[in-house]
């Protein structure tokens, strides 16, 4: 027996329910939904998480999570973003003037995400030690 002879199980698909065909095929008339009620109409049921007006329990259970206000104004930059800017002098106020961090931001912190950078000096910017690393044998210095 190989798969290209196997045939199809015919009670594999059961035929499907033929409704309101009339009270001998034994789901006539009210075509299996009983008498009245919502559940009997069409589009007659309830959306998601209803409880039927009963505050439902997505909206009793306290919202959960910690979102720190602290992450409002701070911003993460990449080495290589700064080495591309051309910039010599990197300061918070520097950076909002050339448009790569928003006005509203207080604190920058610099990541490594390239091997090499020109000499540049930052100041009141808070890096990684790796990238710290990298400015200094540059010839730049760092300043937090």
């Amino acid at each position: 027996m190989k798969l290209n002879e196997l045939k199809p199980n015919p009670k594999r698909v059961k035929s499907s329910k033929r409704i309101g065909r009339g009270t001998g095929s034994g789901f006539g008339k009210t075509s299996g939904k009983g008498h009245k009620g919502m559940k009997s109409r069409s589009g007659g049921r309830v959306r998601i998480g209803f409880e039927g007006g009963q505050m439902p329990l997505q909206k009793r259970v306290p919202k959960f999570g910690f979102t720190s206000r602290v992450n409002r104004n701070t911003e993460q930059l990449r080495l290589s973003t700064l080495a591309r800017s051309g910039m010599t002098d990197v300061t918070i106020t520097n950076l909002i003037a050339a448009d790569l961090i928003k006005n509203s931001t207080k604190k920058v912190k610099v990541f490594l995400d390239t091997d090499s950078c020109p000499k540049m000096n930052l100041k009141g910017i808070k890096t990684t030690a790796s990238v710290k690393k990298i400015i200094e044998e540059a010839g730049g210095t760092v300043e937090a």
